[in-house]
């Protein structure tokens, strides 16, 4: 192979590898501010997901008192991620359970107008999941960023 042709097939490689790369991204979303203080209290206080590793890292509240909050971390799998009606997928992802957790929470992402996060927890006692509680959906500010 020729001097040229290595530079052409390495600037070919670079730029199918950037391509690639491009095509994965990633979403922050924040609580938008149209929910007053009229909406319902939001532990979610931050959603980043990573498209091309399916994971998702929100901030949540772990406890809350009249004068202070606790914040924490908590890891999801991202389940599946399909098309929408609005040209912007619809997230589905779950809490990944650690040890001593015996609730596992439930989160669709979409778009509808609005960016809006409904979730539901669901706990397992003797192997029977049971629904401990659905959340009202809540309005998101979402900004999405290329990899790469």
């Amino acid at each position: 192979m020729s001097i040229s042709a290595k530079r052409l097939a390495l600037q070919f490689f670079m730029l199918s590898s950037a391509a690639g790369a491009a095509s994965a991204g990633t979403i922050t979303c924040v609580p938008g501010a149209s929910n007053g203080s009229a909406s319902p209290f939001n532990w979610v206080r931050r959603i980043s997901i990573d498209e091309h590793s399916r994971t998702v890292n929100l901030d949540v509240v772990r406890s809350r008192t009249k004068d202070t909050e606790t914040m924490g971390k908590m890891r999801a799998d991202l389940v599946s991620m399909e098309d929408g009606q609005t040209g912007e997928p619809v997230y589905v992802f779950n809490s990944i359970p650690t040890a001593g957790t015996e609730v596992t929470h439930l989160f669709r992402l979409f778009k509808a107008g609005e960016w809006r996060l409904i979730s539901a927890a669901v706990a397992v006692a003797s192997k029977v999941p049971a629904l401990r509680a659905v959340e009202q959906g809540v309005v998101f500010d979402c900004k999405r960023s290329d990899m790469g």
